[in-house]
């Protein structure tokens, strides 16, 4: 019989300076996130925005259809505009440079939502239509491409990597991405961690790394010629007051202010970081907890406050999150969890 596999499990000690609390508010959107276009006056609008914790996630192939959709419209050359300089828009402007004038316009040019991000490739926190088949396609189509173009840029110095999450229960999360993509687990008897006695599963996955992805991006559309530019918007007449004809919304949580758009839903998630551990090369989650080592940090979190939209995180709520996880390591599962209701309840 050959010897079991055990990992290492992180380091949870949390000594300033090496130990950092963030928080960072999701542009959630009730039913479904909103990628589709309208004619406001004299401007072709596209809406992209509303994907909740699954913007890294679904970022190059919802670029991908904001590009199909553009091309249906206006002619290679047309000047551009790309309203917010978080993921969502760093990727559609990096596709439309191909054949477009693009400009990128943003009240924050960075430390946005998506610099906060976890980073696992897992469309979490994020809703679309189940009941309509069409809305489905279009799902399930971006997961597609967003994962194959995250794939071929590792290696490339883009902060991608294979991992593999392990996960005490199957997860609602993956289980909402076509096997095509992410294959059903693996089954574990026992998980490979040395206290962590239960049975569990490893979903083969992608980790990108937000503070390698993003500073990429920005990167290479400044060598592109596009450097963004600060602006501020306080109504949807200062989007379309811009001069370029064609408009890509990219404001994530904004766009329910800009756009009266009354289905957008703040979900506040706070994180702890951990000093940069990098003999762990996996990732962990299940329901109130999820552990993300990363070349950078070792991401905690498991916060989900609905309708908050401070970004300023909560110590006392940070570390209730980081014991929760160091629980979870030694084999006390969640003898801290409870029914706060602002703890996540399922990654």
């Amino acid at each position: 019989m050959m010897a079991r596999t055990i990992l290492p499990s992180p380091d949870f000690n949390c000594t300033a300076p090496e130990c950092i609390y963030k928080a960072g508010v999701r542009p959630y959107r009730k039913g479904s996130f909103r990628l589709s276009a309208e004619t406001i006056g004299p401007k072709f609008v596209v809406h992209n925005y509303g994907h909740g914790g699954a913007g890294i996630t679904m970022s190059w192939g919802c670029a991908d259809a904001v590009v199909k959709i553009v091309g249906q419209h206006a002619a290679p050359g047309t000047r551009v505009a790309v309203v917010g300089a978080g993921v969502m828009g760093l990727t559609a402007a990096t596709l439309l440079t191909k054949d477009y004038t693009v400009s990128i316009y943003a009240d924050r040019l960075s430390g946005t939502t998506s610099d906060v991000a976890g980073g696992q490739w897992a469309p979490s926190v994020v809703e679309f239509d189940q009941s309509n088949a069409a809305a489905k396609q279009q799902f399930e189509d971006i997961l597609r491409v967003a994962y194959r173009m995250h794939e071929q840029r590792i290696g490339q110095n883009f902060g991608v990597s294979y991992r593999t999450n392990y996960t005490k229960k199957l997860s609602a999360t993956f289980d909402k991405v076509p096997k095509d993509i992410i294959p059903a687990p693996d089954d574990y008897p026992q998980l490979p961690f040395a206290k962590l006695k239960s049975k569990g599963y490893g979903y083969k996955t992608l980790l990108v790394e937000p503070p390698v992805f993003l500073t990429r991006l920005r990167a290479d559309l400044r060598t592109a010629g596009v450097v963004p530019q600060h602006k501020v918007f306080g109504s949807a007449a200062d989007v379309t007051n811009l001069a370029e004809p064609t408009i890509i919304n990219c404001t994530g949580h904004g766009a329910g202010v800009l756009f009266h758009d009354k289905d957008i839903v703040p979900i506040k998630g706070q994180l702890v970081l951990l000093k940069a551990q990098p003999g762990l090369d996996y990732l962990y989650s299940t329901d109130q907890t999820y552990v993300f080592p990363r070349s950078d940090h070792v991401v905690v979190g498991g916060s989900y406050e609905c309708g908050v939209d401070d970004e300023n995180p909560v110590p006392s709520m940070c570390e209730h999150i980081r014991k929760m996880a160091e629980d979870v390591f030694a084999g006390l599962a969640f003898t801290t969890a409870d029914d706060r209701p602002w703890l996540m309840r399922n990654k």
